[in-house]
């Protein structure tokens, strides 16, 4: 029989069990599938919520993800429908909206825009009775955010609280 060479001892290297070492193995395989069948079962986000609240003057719809993961690309749309007229129909957006969350594109354009106590304020001017708004709003999350916040967000007409919606985002990493 040829002898071992250096620094192999035969019963260590050979001979020894590895079976605690194989199931270590298959552990960690299980767990990165797991990982990953839940996050195809959407439970990590994308999946839009619709919250809609009502009022005498006019009605809003809030459809936006209230799960997301860090780099992620995804869409708000605001719907106001107008009952009564409005002269400054305006979105104020909870600091969440913004906080490590990047804004790519608002669709339509607002007429303009301000900071009320840290919240944004988008001012879509005027609506008549019967007026329906959509604002799209496309964000990117930034791969360091995580945790938990508030997306309230405010109808306004001028600086008049018409209807407000509360929501929270959770972002995954």
């Amino acid at each position: 029989m040829v002898a071992p060479p250096d620094g192999i001892v035969l019963g260590r290297h050979r001979d020894a069990s590895k079976r605690r070492l194989v199931w270590f193995r298959r552990s960690v395989v299980v767990l990165v599938v797991a990982l990953l069948a839940v996050g195809l079962a959407g439970v990590f986000g994308q999946s839009p919520r619709t919250s809609s609240f009502g009022a005498t003057e006019a009605t809003l719809t809030v459809e936006a993800p209230t799960t997301v993961r860090g780099g992620l690309f995804f869409q708000a749309r605001f719907t106001i429908g107008a009952l009564a007229r409005l002269a400054h129909a305006t979105l104020v957006l909870d600091e969440g909206w913004l906080e490590q969350l990047s804004i790519n594109t608002v669709e339509p354009a607002p007429a303009a825009e301000e900071s009320r106590d840290g919240r944004l304020a988008l001012d879509f001017g005027p609506l008549q009775p019967g007026d329906r708004l959509v604002a799209y709003i496309q964000f990117q999350v930034n791969p360091t955010n995580i945790g938990r916040r508030s997306q309230g967000v405010t109808l306004a007409d001028g600086e008049r609280v018409i209807a407000s919606v509360e929501r929270t985002v959770t972002v995954f990493p």
